[in-house]
């Protein structure tokens, strides 16, 4: 999506929107009803890559078809593709569609397009940015804190891995539930609210990202996969049997590095500085984060969670023949259940 103006975000408590003091009647068959991320969502477009709900009354989250303004009025930032003000935003993904997001708990999608973009929208690439960058956004309206990680449910608690786009983070995920049997809590993103007792991880949709490679290796028929917006020979398994429902709090985070030529693979506790850098750089759009909870908060955020969690650096071969040998320093921490080096 375009760049955002990471202007200083005010600390706001938000306001209920006008939609938000709408009721939605149980009887209206236009809405279904979903839940990720510990939210319920009552959507009248079809979101299959969530866990369905039996209707609800009174949602979490509000998501809505239908025509916007080209503009979003009395807007602080603002572009021919972007506009934010106080706790709302609006966006246009050129070929999509256009979303408005406000408050933390309101998404509106206007499928309209210019005639230069054509008049078919692939339901897929919709969803994907309505449950990437358009929930990226309400998260952190709410003050949140979604971190790009993929997390397993392992014998020393829920662990969480991180990295660079192409660390191999949904990799060793999976392979970590088809080797072991652990299972798979959020591929992706998973959320943090700030100020609960514990640090849980709430997981967002069921849904494993895997390269072609990956998948032959694991001997996962690609028949019927859907491919992954931006990379051809990336799929994904949506509605996973491997995931798990629970809520539970996260133990351990891992940022994930490519070893150098034969190095060996390695395991290092990182603290202070260094894992507050870790936190910080695994935040999902942390430009929203910016914009909507404000630099000092997020920061205070960020470091609270470094404070609660241990941190790891762990390098390894980038190489799917060595991925066995490779885990041996996780998996000799984690087998031996007491998450401590």
């Amino acid at each position: 999506m375009p760049g955002i103006n990471t202007l200083p975000g005010e600390d706001l408590v938000p306001a209920p929107s006008t939609l938000d003091r709408r009721k939605i009647p149980p009887a209206d068959t236009s809405y279904r009803y979903y839940t990720t991320y510990g939210l319920t969502i009552g959507s009248q477009l079809e979101l299959p890559e969530l866990e369905s709900l039996p209707p609800k009354t009174s949602p979490d989250i509000r998501i809505q078809a239908g025509e916007l303004a080209d503009h979003l009025e009395k807007a602080e930032v603002s572009t021919p593709w972007l506009q934010c003000s106080n706790n709302r935003c609006q966006f246009l993904l050129e070929r999509v569609a256009r979303f408005r997001v406000e408050d933390g708990r309101d998404i509106q999608v206007d499928r309209r397009l210019s005639p230069a973009c054509g008049t078919t929208v692939d339901e897929r690439d919709l969803r994907g940015y309505l449950l990437g960058s358009a929930m990226g956004a309400l998260l952190h309206q709410r003050h949140w804190l979604p971190l790009h990680i993929s997390a397993v449910q392992t014998p020393a608690g829920v662990w969480g891995f991180t990295g660079d786009s192409g660390a191999g983070k949904s990799t060793l995920a999976a392979w970590m539930h088809y080797r072991y049997g652990w299972k798979v809590v959020s591929d992706d993103v998973g959320v943090i609210k700030p100020g609960e007792a514990h640090p849980i991880l709430y997981p967002g949709p069921p849904r494993l990202k895997l390269w072609k490679d990956t998948l032959e290796r694991l001997g996962i028929d690609r028949e019927g996969l859907a491919r992954d917006l931006t990379r051809m020979e990336k799929f994904h398994l949506n509605q996973h049997q491997g995931f798990t429902h629970d809520t539970e709090p996260l133990k351990v985070l891992v940022m994930l590095e490519r070893g150098l030529g034969s190095e060996k693979a390695s395991l290092t506790k990182v603290e202070g500085v260094e894992a507050f850098r870790i936190v910080m750089k695994a935040l999902y759009l942390p430009e929203w984060g910016q914009r909507f909870t404000g630099p000092a908060r997020l920061m205070q955020h960020g470091s609270e969670l470094a404070q609660r969690i241990r941190v790891y650096r762990y390098r390894r071969p980038w190489s799917l023949e060595k991925v066995e040998e490779s885990l041996n320093p996780l998996t000799q921490l984690l087998l031996g259940g007491t998450g401590h080096v």
